[in-house]
């Protein structure tokens, strides 16, 4: 099972360790084409098709250990294009 949606507006609620530039109450616009702001790509004037947020509709969770933040009766439910955005809420990266 999956959860979808890969385009959506909401208000951050919490924010993980080490989140500098966002914080609770703040208006977000989470997309699938996110950007690391590191790569080449970020840094690029002609794309914005970032080297660790590229669209992956494989990728079931998050980057950083390839899990899952949702569940259900115990069960994990993928992640999609790292949004899942057709939740009321949802964990991004």
């Amino acid at each position: 099972p999956r959860i979808f949606g890969h385009e959506a507006g909401g208000i951050v609620e919490s924010v993980g360790e080490g989140v500098t530039d966002l914080q609770p109450g703040d208006h977000v616009l989470p997309i699938f084409t996110g950007e690391c702001g590191d790569c080449p790509h970020c840094h690029s004037e002609e794309s914005n098709m970032c080297d660790l947020l590229r669209i992956n509709t494989e990728r079931g969770g998050m980057i950083h250990d390839g899990e899952s933040r949702f569940s259900i009766n115990g069960k994990p439910i993928h992640h999609f294009l790292g949004t899942s955005t057709f939740s009321e809420y949802t964990v991004v990266h």
